[in-house]
């Protein structure tokens, strides 16, 4: 059974990995932009961005914006120098370039994005950040994130990454600060501009050079709901300098989802379905829907630990065992919420089997158990338990076994009786009637062979002898008496 499970398993991942390729093939990869400037990047003068896009289908929009201080001055259009060159990849790319002057910028911390859209407006974009420096330029500073986690279920800790850094190269302070919020509040791919106080007040700050990176900030503390968390970001060496903060709302989900089941404790072997139902079940703070339920289906009393049934699937609330097999059973419910947080439980139930009642006729007359048959004829007798009784569902599944004195003589459950030993005369006949979970009820009778001569009563004989004898006494008594009274005759 282990091999087979085994085999089932990697039989379903085949499939599931078929399933996945066919449908990533038959789905757009999402477009490609590559910026050949790195974050960080700082001039005087001039900045010439250039890089690819790549996608299924030239891009029916394609520009660029540039932003400061949280607000979008310039930008332009791309669409109509892409250049279509020999593809390194299996789609096809485009090369695209323009300039950013410090003329038109004046001294920044710069935001360069490029945006591209598909033919079903589906939008894609990447940011840069670079240094528009004058010569006496003594401060600037930028921050970007690297994933959108607005709306996001976090449970535990919140990972926070992307990129930070001066200018001069300052090392920075990254400050965390969260709030409760009413919902959704969405970052802007630009930081807002405010001034750092030389002291936080902020729930977690971590010192940083400048470059990529990657932090924790533990939430497990924190109950679930919506929480605005504030990113703040601050040069070090110019503790009261503007810094840079970005700010949205995730959705804490530190509590697993709570499972009520409800279904049977112990019921008969029956023909029925019953149902557990779990409906009621739920995530404390975020309801009970978008859950996946998977149902597990064990019988211990038969085969143990090995499931015998799985059902999953999304808000799948309820579970339907039949009745027909007999058994102690137990069904697991493991519930996942959307974050992946999951909950487990178990619950144990019996299917109890009812013993079978048996009938037997014998030449259409019913007989009880111990009844003695004295039987008409040595053959052709009919024996029938046809009307033995179970439930419904093992009704029409009985087995009959006859057995002639503790010997297994016939099976099936109507007979034609022939006597199997000539030279026994009474032998009891047992009727076995068994249901398919093995489950056995009986019925004797004793039954006498119609050639059967019974034997003179001994008791009789024993009177009939006291009788005899008792009679010859009294009359050798009454005969002496008779002879004592004649006078006897002297001469």
């Amino acid at each position: 059974m282990k091999r087979l499970s085994v085999l089932s398993l990697l039989c379903l991942a085949v499939l599931l990995a078929t399933s996945n390729s066919t449908q990533a093939d038959s789905t757009d990869d999402p477009t490609l932009i590559s910026i050949d400037v790195e974050n960080g990047a700082s001039t005087m003068d001039t900045i010439t961005f250039s890089g690819i896009v790549e996608d299924e289908s030239e891009p029916s929009e394609f520009f660029w914006r540039v932003a400061k201080n949280g607000s979008t001055f310039d930008g332009g259009d791309l669409k109509s120098s892409l250049d279509e060159i020999d593809s390194t990849s299996s789609r096809p790319q485009w090369a695209w370039s323009f300039d950013l002057s410090f003329d038109a910028t004046g001294e920044c911390a710069c935001y360069v994005s490029l945006h591209s859209k598909d033919t079903s407006g589906t939008e894609k974009m990447e940011t840069r950040v670079v240094f528009m420096a004058a010569e006496n330029t003594t401060h600037l500073l930028g921050f970007l994130i690297a994933e959108d986690q607005a709306g996001m279920l976090v449970e535990g800790s919140l990972s926070i990454s992307g990129w930070i850094g001066t200018y001069l190269d300052d090392e920075m302070t990254l400050g965390i600060q969260s709030s409760l919020a009413q919902g959704l509040i969405t970052a802007s791919h630009t930081p807002d501009v405010f001034a750092c106080s030389g002291s936080s007040t902020a729930q977690q700050v971590t010192v940083l050079s400048g470059g990529y990176f990657e932090i924790d900030w533990d939430i497990s503390s924190k109950l679930d709901g919506w929480l605005n968390v504030e990113l703040m970001a601050c040069s070090l060496e110019q503790a009261f300098s503007d810094g840079a903060m970005i700010h949205y709302s995730i959705r804490v989900n530190n509590a697993p989802p709570i499972i009520k089941v409800d279904g049977i404790d112990s019921v008969e072997e029956t023909n029925e379905w019953h149902t557990f139902d779990a409906s009621m079940t739920e995530d404390p703070y975020w309801g009970r829907t978008d859950m996946y339920y998977v149902w597990t289906l064990r019988r211990p009393s038969h085969t143990g630990t090995i499931p015998v049934d799985v059902q999953m699937g999304d808000d799948l609330t309820a579970y339907s065992v039949s009745a027909t097999s007999c058994g102690n059973f137990t069904l697991s419910l493991t519930v996942y919420d959307q974050g992946g947080l999951s909950s487990t439980s178990v619950v144990e139930f019996d299917i109890h089997n009812r013993v079978p009642t048996a009938s037997l006729s014998i030449d259409g007359i019913s007989v009880s158990d111990g009844e003695e048959i004295r039987l008409k004829a040595p053959s052709n007798t009919l024996i029938d338990a046809t009307l033995s009784t179970d439930t419904e569902n093992d009704a029409g599944a009985l087995r009959c076994i006859w057995l002639f004195d503790g010997v297994p003589l016939y099976e099936g459950c109507n007979r034609d009786f022939v006597w199997p030993e000539d030279s026994v005369y009474r032998a009891w006949l047992t009727l076995e009637v068994i249901d398919d979970d093995g489950e056995v009820a009986t019925l004797s009778v004793q039954l006498v062979h119609p050639d059967e001569v019974k034997p003179f009563p001994v008791v009789l004989i024993g009177l009939v002898f006291s009788a005899l004898f008792l009679t010859y006494a009294i009359a050798q008594r009454l005969r002496g008496g008779s002879e004592k009274s004649i006078p006897k005759w002297k001469p």
